[in-house]
């Protein structure tokens, strides 16, 4: 999974990608990881030139909560 990949093209609202923000910060709290630069480290995209984050897994937590959210993409199958 890398940011430029076809699920990371939703158009949001900033409501909704705030409502997004909150929930995925909550999950990543909820496993004990709740230092500041820890999730801001593993959510970096500048450390790999291939789009990636810093913990790949952290987009798909992403995708994850964003789908709970707002629901499947318009088009997706659900």
């Amino acid at each position: 999974m890398k940011i430029d990949d076809a699920e990371f093209t939703r158009a949001l609202t900033l409501a909704d990608a705030y409502k997004v923000m909150i929930c995925f910060v909550e999950q990543y709290n909820a496993r004990g990881e709740s230092s500041t630069l820890d999730l801001l480290s593993d959510l970096s995209l500048t450390l790999w030139s291939d789009g990636g984050s810093a913990d790949p897994a952290q987009l798909n937590d992403f995708l994850a909560v964003a789908r709970e959210v707002l629901g499947p993409p318009s088009g997706a199958a659900a």
